[in-house]
């Protein structure tokens, strides 16, 4: 696994971390976004996963699933947005293949 697999890995464990923290939360309180919470931390813990497989795809091919998984951030789930954010910055910077997939 490269360096840019490992430090969008990182921020993308951060995310997931905050979500877990907020799904716990929603849960305790029966929010209504507590589905959708549960959403979002399995979807980082996937993401998670496939970014540190034995043989990860390119990281452009993460880009539009981090893009969609910050724009669920809404309502209670909006603190994990920047770190999701954050793993995009990452995720684009040098190295990251060009930005955006096709």
């Amino acid at each position: 696994m490269g360096a840019l697999h490992e430090n969008v890995g990182v921020a993308v464990r951060k995310a997931r971390d905050q979500a877990k923290e907020l799904l716990t939360l929603l849960e305790s309180q029966g929010h209504p976004q507590t589905g959708q919470s549960s959403s979002l931390y399995l979807a980082l813990v996937s993401l998670q996963k496939r970014l540190f497989a034995a043989e990860p795809l390119p990281i452009a091919k993460f880009i539009p699933d981090l893009e969609q998984l910050a724009r669920d951030c809404t309502g209670k789930l909006a603190p994990v947005k920047p770190l999701i954010e954050a793993a995009l910055r990452v995720a684009r910077g040098p190295g990251a293949g060009g930005g955006r997939a096709a």
